[in-house]
């Protein structure tokens, strides 16, 4: 029996993850079935036929509670690729490590400093701090706790295993490297927010970016989605904060 070979920083020595091609396809897959889970929640959780010829997205209890329901679809498949491909850890394949805390502290300070920013430039250029359909979901979040597991645990860890999980394995072990692996899934990322305008989804392309960069520098999986559950728990008290002033 083969020994599981670790990678070396992002790129995996011998073995490697599924090339190019089957990492494209395959990750097409997977997040077709996410989010086709999370449409079927959504219907149902919404009232089935009743749902019909209403905005089930700015119902935020729905919205929170199917990303819950779709999230072990995203992270499980993601697993199972990754096991299936002989010769590399799981582990290895996905960045399941954790980096030293000083390079984890340095990534934090930029997350915030990028945060301030990001909404420097979006009040000077007269915009709104949040997107309105955040304030939709927000205004019929229903059960807080369930929001918040939705939006800063569930939908964070679904995207950060198949983003900068299993699809920027696949990347940066390909000819495209480094900047192919972080540009891709940043605009796949930013693709997924569809329901923003043009300015909010170049916002979140820039969040993407960052998070690849840290995938990048720190190896480190993990990492990646407390961040991104940062962002969102900075997201939802700007949206808290904006709604009460309302």
């Amino acid at each position: 029996m083969d020994e599981p070979r670790e990678t070396t920083g992002n790129r995996v020595a011998d073995g490697g993850p599924w090339g190019l091609g089957k990492t494209v396809g395959f990750g097409v897959v997977v997040a077709a079935l996410w989010i086709a889970t999370q449409g079927i929640a959504t219907v149902i959780l919404a009232g089935g036929a009743n749902a019909r010829g209403r905005d089930v997205s700015s119902q935020g209890w729905v919205v929170a509670a199917a990303a819950i329901i779709g999230a072990p679809v995203a992270v499980g498949a993601s697993l199972l690729l990754a096991r299936a491909r002989r010769g590399v850890s799981i582990s290895a394949y996905l960045g399941l490590t954790w980096p030293p805390a000083r390079q984890a502290l340095r990534w934090f300070l930029t997350l915030l400093a990028l945060s301030v920013a990001s909404d420097s430039l979006s009040l000077a250029l007269g915009r709104p701090l949040v997107p309105e359909p955040m304030i939709a979901v927000y205004r019929t979040a229903g059960s807080l706790p369930i929001f918040l597991f939705g939006f800063v645990v569930a939908a964070p860890l679904a995207e950060e295993f198949l983003f900068r999980g299993f699809l920027f394995a696949g990347v940066i072990n390909s000819r495209l490297g480094p900047p192919g692996a972080i540009a891709l899934t940043a605009l796949a990322f930013g693709a997924l927010h569809a329901q923003y305008d043009l300015y909010g989804i170049a916002t979140v392309v820039a969040a993407g970016v960052l998070l690849g960069l840290v995938r990048w520098q720190t190896g480190s999986l993990w990492l990646c989605a407390i961040l991104h559950g940062l962002m969102n728990v900075i997201a939802t008290a700007e949206v808290a904060f904006t709604f009460s002033t309302r």
